[in-house]
């Protein structure tokens, strides 16, 4: 029994393993280069769909896709438009791993294991790494499908499994259903349906009940993407749900179709798969990529609605605009000056935006939307800095050091008032605390805003008041810790754990402040970085 679910769990095991591999590396390789030559290909719809299929073929996830997708689309690198076309086709290039599958390549993706395993552990090809890796993780999808499909056979010489799907008869609907839930907790129709077709092929389930499993994994993949962004909101919220709404479409209409087929002996997809000259199992993938791809042609003419659709039930957010940089753009690093001037109007806007984290612990709101817009704009600036390093390594060497050491600065300023603000959150009860509370986050945002006075304000004066509320809090931080601590009656095990937290990161956002004060102040008794505007 323990080897006969071997190849099951083991080829499972490798799939999953193969897939984060392979997305992980091609985060690496996603510079902002490569989403600017995909931001122009997806200027034309058209060639948006190449770009799409490209994606799903090289992801193998149309979740992790969508996800790729809605982080280039928080960048504004693409439009919504653009973006439901490459989530449309990104489905498509999924489905062709299916029928890969179902011929003979094990020999194959072994040999590219073995030659990119050889890549990555090299340090003389290390900078081949990324992409040996990428390979890596491809031939292990493939291998983890192969142990997958061969562990059917031996699943079906099995009495009892017979016996158990004899009892379940030749039901089309407890096949779709079984499909749905498995594809929505391995989060894979290709993984799926791929068993599906092998059991067929060893004559466990009908052909029949093969279709159903193909169809049932796209309610599951829809129903796996419903609950991963349940989190999302506005345009990142309408490209996921484009993609759950278009795989329900395209199951309703395959469905519909095929109990027409069945019933009405209407001739449709069965009939065409069947008329194929090709093995049983390649029959049955060509039902798995004629569903996809068939319908591409009317949803992409109806894609210009289904945006307008898509905003009306889930308008675009504020957050929205927040995620999106002001002020670098895709040419700006042909000019070294007028970048570095960009860069320090970006970098303002971040701090800004830092203020906003005050507001929501005030209105109990949640704060991971607004941090997830933070961040992107900060990564957004990072990459800038790297791509304008690239482009010009030897003009304004000091300037552009200048700008990285203050986006580090930045980076740590937000991860550290994001903590804080989460202790925060957390502190209620006892009106001492409340107090506590209070007092602390508004001291702290007074200074962000005297701050960010003094960055709109430019003058001597501004950046004097600035740098003196900027100074140090460590003794007044130990002093308020003390007596909390100290207290009578105690704080109980939480609260004193969130007072420290707050307490001492209190003291390490000032610490970054007073140094990301002289970095912005143009008056600052230390060394001039950066032009300020």
């Amino acid at each position: 029994m323990i080897e006969l679910f071997g190849g099951i769990f083991g080829g499972l095991g490798i799939f999953a393993v193969g897939m984060w591999l392979l997305t992980e590396n091609l985060k690496q390789l996603a510079s902002r280069r490569l989403r600017r030559t995909a931001h122009r290909w997806t200027e034309n719809r058209f060639t948006a769909l190449v770009w799409g299929a490209l994606g799903g073929a090289v992801t193998q996830s149309l979740s992790a896709l969508t996800f790729i997708v809605v982080s280039i689309l928080r960048s504004g690198l693409i439009t919504t438009k653009g973006a439901f076309a490459l989530i449309l086709s990104g489905g498509a290039g999924v489905t062709l791993l299916v029928m890969i599958v179902t011929f003979d390549i094990k020999v194959a993706s072994l040999y590219v294991l073995g030659i990119a395993g050889a890549v990555v552990i090299s340090e003389r090809m290390s900078k081949f790494r990324p992409i040996a890796a990428s390979f890596f993780g491809g031939a292990m999808i493939i291998l983890g499908l192969t142990l997958l499909k061969d562990a059917a056979a031996p699943l079906a010489d099995q009495p009892w499994f017979r016996t158990m799907l004899e009892g379940a008869g030749d039901s089309l609907i407890l096949a779709f259903l079984t499909a749905a839930l498995l594809t929505a907790l391995v989060h894979s129709s290709s993984a799926v349906s791929v068993f599906g077709i092998s059991l067929a092929t060893v004559g466990v389930v009908t052909i029949d009940q093969a279709i159903m499993i193909m169809y049932g994994s796209f309610i599951g993949s829809s129903a796996s993407m419903y609950l991963l962004s349940a989190n999302l909101r506005g345009r990142s919220r309408q490209v996921a749900m484009y993609m759950v709404y278009t795989n329900v479409f395209i199951c309703a209409v395959a469905v519909l179709l095929f109990y027409c087929e069945l019933y009405l002996d209407i001739p449709s997809m069965k009939a065409l798969v069947l008329s194929l000259d090709l093995d049983l199992d390649q029959q049955l993938a060509f039902v798995y990529l004629i569903a996809t791809f068939v319908p591409i042609p009317i949803l992409f003419v109806g894609i210009g609605y289904s945006v307008k659709l898509c905003e009306a039930l889930w308008p675009a957010s504020q957050i929205d605009e927040l995620s999106k940089t002001k002020f670098i753009y895709d040419h700006a690093s042909v000019d070294v000056d007028t970048s570095v001037m960009l860069v320090d109007l970006e970098q303002k806007r971040v701090f800004i935006m830092l203020s906003r984290y005050f507001e929501n612990v005030r209105q109990k709101t949640e704060l991971k939307p607004l941090r997830d817009a933070c961040v992107n704009v900060l990564s957004e600036i990072g990459h800038f800095l790297t791509d304008l390093h690239d482009f010009h390594p030897m003009q304004g060497i000091e300037s552009r050091n200048a700008m990285m050491n203050r986006h580090k600065l930045l980076s740590w300023v937000e991860e550290a008032v994001a903590t804080m603000c989460g202790g925060l959150s957390e502190i209620s009860g006892r009106p001492a605390l409340e107090n506590f509370s209070v007092s602390i986050r508004e001291g702290v945002d007074t200074v962000f805003l005297a701050l960010a006075d003094a960055m709109e304000a430019g003058d001597r004066e501004s950046w004097d008041v600035a740098k003196q509320i900027a100074s140090d809090r460590g003794t007044l931080m130990r002093e308020t810790r003390l007596h909390y601590l100290t207290m009578d009656p105690p704080l109980q095990k939480i609260e004193s754990i969130n007072v420290l937290l707050v307490t001492n990161t209190v003291e390490e956002v000032f610490f970054l402040l007073s140094k990301l004060e002289a970095e912005f102040n143009p008056f600052s008794s230390e060394e001039e970085h950066v032009p300020h505007g």
